[in-house]
């Protein structure tokens, strides 16, 4: 999968664009095959090193997505 990695606090060249593998959802937990992202006020504070509940850098923000819930192979029936 494509994601995009907050490296710093900054403006938008601290973004990069890198590859990793699926994620593999815990118990009471789903995964979103995204179709679809947005950026928004928390996403551009994140990257400003202004938003208090950020998470710690280098991070991957996804607080804007549609999808459709992807099960991995084994959980699907």
């Amino acid at each position: 999968m494509r994601q995009v990695v907050v490296t710093k606090k900054g403006g938008p060249e601290v973004l990069q664009v890198r590859e990793a593998a699926d994620p593999q959802p815990k118990p009471g937990q789903i995964r979103i095959r995204v179709r679809a992202a947005g950026v928004n006020f928390a996403d551009v504070m994140t990257r400003l090193g202004l938003y208090p509940d950020a998470p710690p850098l280098p991070a991957v923000l996804g607080y804007e997505v549609a999808g459709e819930i992807d099960l991995p192979q084994e959980r699907k029936g």
